[in-house]
């Protein structure tokens, strides 16, 4: 699924005014599905955006439609399970932006289309997954900490998931990287709250290019999916993902953190 790009965002100048003008955003996994609208959405409201992924050719296409609308945006390749390489990406950005506001942790590798029973899983296959997920995550944090600290309102938003929080068959691996994402979160809340960095934590169910091949390669699973779904749909990577995001990372939910937020239309219900 394509993500909109033809929004009405407000101008002033020439130069794209909103909720997030003036501020530095980092986006890990910005080349596709999510982190692409959630790049545009934070562009679109004014922030610099920052992106990082493994793939230099999609990311130049998440930044050509940024800067088609008079955005700025910044790529740097860089793969999250590499210390070096997410050393090397802050820096980059520190040197063209000067700050960091906000972080959006999105970047997951491992493959989620593999079904594996715990008894069977090959360790590889959940190492992978923890390296570029909570790995990855907390080298970005780590990484990005100095700048969030100085920035007065730093935000970081990680990506969890509904199947660590119910659980999924098949899906071990997956469902504990996203459920030690979750601990990293609540952990580092605590901790960064001293420093007026907000850290909470998201569980999207999006159309994603990724949820659409699902879609048509399993259409009467996706059928009784989306029976399952109160709303009776999968939300929007732009409007329905992205402009949560957004919320997240302005002072509309300032006084947020340590938080899991269930974006996905009411599959998993907590408590």
């Amino acid at each position: 699924m394509e993500v909109e790009k033809d929004r009405n965002v407000p101008m002033r100048d020439g130069v794209t005014a909103g909720r997030l003008a003036g501020r530095v955003a980092v986006v890990t996994g910005a080349g596709q599905g999510l982190g692409r609208a959630i790049a545009q959405v934070l562009a679109d409201e004014g922030a610099a955006v920052a992106l990082l992924g493994r793939r230099v050719a999609t990311l130049e296409e998440t930044q050509r439609a940024i800067e088609a609308k008079g955005g700025r945006g910044l790529v740097a390749r860089c793969d999250v399970a590499v210390r070096a390489e997410v050393d090397a990406a802050v820096a980059a950005v520190l040197r063209e932006f000067g700050k960091i506001d906000v972080l959006i942790n999105n970047a997951q590798g491992g493959n989620t289309n593999i079904y594996e029973a715990t008894a069977t899983a090959p360790e590889e296959m959940v190492l992978e997954t923890f390296r570029t997920g909570p790995l990855g995550t907390l080298h970005m944090m780590q990484a990005c900490f100095e700048p969030l600290r100085d920035s007065g309102h730093g935000s970081v938003v990680n990506f969890g998931s509904g199947v660590g929080v119910r659980g999924a068959p098949g899906m071990a691996s997956y469902a504990m990287a996203k459920e030690a994402i979750g601990g990293l979160t609540k952990v580092t809340a605590i901790e960064w709250g001293k420093h007026q960095i907000r850290v909470n934590l998201i569980c999207p169910a999006a159309l994603s290019p990724g949820a659409a091949t699902y879609r048509d390669e399993n259409p009467k699973r996706w059928e009784q999916l989306l029976k399952n779904t109160p709303l009776r749909r999968f939300g929007d990577p732009y409007d329905d993902i992205g402009r949560a995001v957004l919320s997240l990372v302005t002072d509309d939910l300032k006084y947020l953190t340590g938080a899991t937020l269930m974006l996905d239309g009411g599959q998993v219900l907590l408590r």
